[in-house]
């Protein structure tokens, strides 16, 4: 409990095992401090879940590798509900290890887009837009909803909450809906203009960009369906703070390639992006929930080739330091395995 003294606390030794219960030998702890007793699932995806917890497991890893649920259904022999709840308190609880271990990121460039998919009926789009940063590669917001401004609004208030300085920032975007006009509002520090004159209203407020504050659109011109040229337009801040940032990703061009290609790689683990097949969600709530757990596994658990460090001796045969994104962001020294983060409670993320 939060009133408990040794809440949160991984060194208290407060807790007993009160009993084993269940099919699957579920333990049941109990607090010497405040007497209070709870499953140890509590807090879990697996709470209260009736299946084996490898079956849990392995249908939540086959979800990640980019099969349906009529799939997953299938190869894991479940009923079809059964994979849709998991995808539900799975991507909910995603959303929650993410929402604690996603704060003071430190990085000074993103990238966002956004990727098209719908759920229902391909009259009903369902676009899941994305920032991320490009040394780690770590998808660091993720919002899903209709093409507009509220979109982006969402997408881009959500990234600065995480950023450990947002005002040291270059923000590297396509020509979408709403990043030119939002980005000052959001980004930029407010400032009162002073009141001409003793009558009428005061002014609106305007915004100020910071010196190591920029952002650059690359605005792509088509013809049809072809991609004739690419419109480089430094929209705020001045192109010496892109340049700047551009030799430390040892780029020459400014660029969206980081986010792009994780664009290409959701589209293989989410079967809802996938863009020649019928495998769409039926549900936006599925919809929703595959996408949290997709990033959960591909920030924490699969490695990225181009993350790699050479080791300064061979251990075996290993020549590389295999790391996820988020050990190249700093946030854990190891590869998580998805049985682990679906098995971490959510009210021991304090001790985590």
């Amino acid at each position: 409990m939060p009133q408990c003294q040794d809440h949160l606390k991984t060194d208290a030794d407060n807790l007993v095992v009160r009993k084993i219960y269940g099919k699957h030998q579920v333990r049941y702890l109990k607090c010497k401090t405040c007497g209070t007793e709870f499953s140890e699932r509590k807090g879990t995806p697996l709470w209260n879940s009736k299946i084996n917890p490898d079956t849990f497991i392995k249908v939540a890893e086959t979800l990640c590798e980019g099969n349906s649920i009529s799939a997953t259904t299938r190869l894991c022999k479940v009923h079809h509900d059964t994979v849709e709840r998991i995808i539900v308190v799975t991507g909910n609880h995603a959303k929650a290890l993410h929402d604690h271990k996603a704060v003071q990121v430190k990085t000074t460039a993103l990238q966002a887009d956004e990727r098209y998919g719908f759920y229902g009926s391909k009259s009903q789009p369902c676009w899941e837009a994305t920032v991320i940063d490009p040394y780690s590669k770590f998808v660091v917001s993720l919002r899903l909803g209709a093409r507009d401004e509220m979109l982006i609004r969402g997408l881009l208030e959500d990234a600065r909450s995480r950023l450990a300085d947002p005002q040291n920032l270059a923000l590297f975007t396509d020509g979408g809906h709403g990043y030119a006009t939002l980005f000052p509002e959001i980004f930029g520090m407010p400032y009162q203009p002073k009141k001409k004159g003793h009558k009428g209203r005061p002014p609106k407020v305007k915004y100020r960009i910071p010196r190591m504050l920029a952002h650059v659109q690359l605005i792509k011109v088509r013809e049809g369906k072809k991609l004739k040229t690419v419109d480089i337009c430094y929209t705020h801040g001045t192109p010496g703070r892109i340049k700047l940032e551009l030799e430390r990703l040892g780029h020459n061009t400014p660029n969206t390639s980081a986010v792009e290609r994780q664009n290409g790689t959701a589209r293989q683990h989410n079967p809802y992006l996938h863009r020649k097949g019928l495998a769409f969600a039926h549900k936006k709530i599925t919809r929703v929930g595959l996408a949290e757990l997709e990033r959960l596994s591909y920030n924490w658990v699969k490695t990225c080739r181009s993350l790699h460090l050479k080791l300064s001796e061979r251990v075996g045969r290993r020549k590389y330091l295999h790391r996820t994104p988020a050990m190249a962001m700093g946030l854990t020294d190891r590869i998580f395995t998805l049985g682990e983060l679906l098995a971490t409670p959510i009210h021991a993320l304090g001790s985590a």
